[in-house]
């Protein structure tokens, strides 16, 4: 199934919402220009250095402290007025009494009439009597959503990848703290300032090339985006979001007061919280930004503030100098949290809704074939994705759905026609900038045709 009309590449998408240069744990599917330009935003969780970006010889190991399922049927649809329909059926609100629950009823039975209605009633129909524990009268009961960087493009965060003006290729490596030898790896290849055996060795060029994004994240100086609010909205509006499970480090989702903190794994962790690198133990977000304020130099020039020299946070906990936000260094262990909930989550899901991501970084992408065979996916995404992994967008497959676009545009389309149009304008100020211009086109359109 196919809605959405962009054909458009978003180059700002591509570049920071790509996933697929991790040498070790990632499918080497090239679908669009996205792989030559992964963004360290969704790959950083990776447990390898990316390939493709890595200008090292080899792996620095003297800096180095420690050494899937079946795709099932699929579903695709190009008529965009059925796709509609189709996207509704996530629309089965809690009914607070029995005449509510007889209109929500009818209005699921003309959902499922309208689909066997179709050209494609038939494979439609084929596929409910093969799966007899699929029930058309209730499609969605509990939703997971996989997302990317595509998610958190709009919101202005600094790019780390694009030649000559990424982070990356603008860093000053004589500026950070720390000895010749640490400063010409980190100038021939500046991830590995991002390196867990680099970390535990000497933790300030971590810190100190960290220094404003933290900041940045606890002075919400990026905003959540459309795409956030939707997810936020499946769990305040429907009550049905079981997980998002998020590949991005920006911690955006954070701002989303109505999305509880317990709903969202960070496969590859967070700069919105931190704790210790070795013991584990959390430390208060703000307590920890008070202390990269006074103790960690500012290699921007920027802040005036800053000390001229840094030192390390130690942990109260163990009084070792390993104190970071919880983002997963290359080399880096993954979550303990993402195998257990993904253990626990994916059994019972009816609806996956994939967004943002290339899906080439495991074992992210495992939640796509781990679903069970009857749960409908849907892709948001400017390219089609994860064919490696059993996405079908054939015209003959069953329970794909392809959303052509970006991120924003396809989840205000959602809002729009869930009717929670008017929730999302009573907090259009605590959107970034472009959204709220898309919002309002999106409201002034509404108001003319009404």
């Amino acid at each position: 199934m196919k809605f959405g009309s962009s054909d458009e590449h978003d180059k700002t998408d591509v570049r920071k919402g790509s996933d697929d240069n991790d040498n070790n744990v990632s499918i080497k599917e090239k679908e669009g220009n996205s792989a030559a330009d992964a963004s360290l935003n969704e790959s950083i969780g990776t447990s390898e250095i990316p390939q493709k970006t890595s200008k090292r010889k080899g792996q620095p190991t003297k800096l180095d402290p420690e050494k899937a399922g079946i795709p099932g049927f699929s579903y695709s649809r190009h008529d965009d007025e059925d796709s509609n329909a189709c996207i509704q059926n996530i629309s089965n609100d809690h009914c607070e009494d029995s005449e509510e629950e007889e209109d929500e009823s009818e209005h699921q039975a003309a959902i499922l009439a309208s689909l066997l209605d179709s050209e494609h009633g038939e494979a439609i129909r084929a596929f409910l009597s093969r799966h007899s524990s699929f029930d058309p009268g209730n499609l969605c009961k509990s939703i997971i959503v996989l997302a990317g960087a595509g998610m958190s493009v709009s919101s202005g965060i600094p790019d780390f990848r694009s030649a000559g003006v990424g982070l990356y290729d603008t860093l000053q490596a004589e500026l950070l703290t720390a000895s010749e030898l640490e400063r010409q790896l980190i100038a021939e290849d500046p991830t590995l300032a991002l390196d867990k055996g680099m970390f535990l060795r000497n933790p300030l060029p971590m810190l100190e090339l960290k220094r404003d994004f933290i900041l940045g994240t606890q002075e919400s100086r990026w905003k959540a985006t459309l795409a956030h609010r939707f997810v936020e909205m499946l769990h305040t509006k429907l009550g049905k979001l079981t997980r998002l499970y998020t590949q991005n480090i920006d911690g955006l989702e954070l701002q989303c007061k109505g999305l509880p903190k317990e709903k969202v794994v960070n496969v590859h962790g967070s700069m919105g919280r931190a704790a210790c690198e070795l013991c584990e133990a959390e430390v208060d977000f703000d307590e920890f930004c008070a202390k990269i304020r006074s103790s960690v130099k500012d290699i921007t020039g920027e802040c005036m503030d800053a000390p001229r020299e840094s030192k390390p946070i130690v942990c109260e906990a163990c009084g070792r100098p390993t104190v970071k936000p919880t983002i997963v260094l290359f080399r880096g262990s993954m979550p303990k949290e993402f195998h257990d909930k993904t253990a626990e989550d994916l059994i019972d899901c009816d609806l996956l809704i994939i967004m943002g991501t290339s899906l080439t970084v495991s074992p992210a992408n495992s939640l796509v074939y781990r679903i069970p065979p009857t749960c409908l996916r849907l892709v948001i995404n400017n390219q089609r994705v994860g064919r490696m992994l059993g996405i079908d967008y054939s015209e003959s497959s069953i329970r794909d759905v392809f959303a052509h676009g970006h991120s924003d545009a396809m989840c205000l389309d959602l809002i729009d026609k869930l009717g929670w149009l008017d929730d999302l304008a009573a907090i259009i100020e605590e959107l970034p900038e472009s959204n709220v211009s898309l919002l309002r086109k999106r409201l002034a359109q509404k108001a003319i045709s009404s």
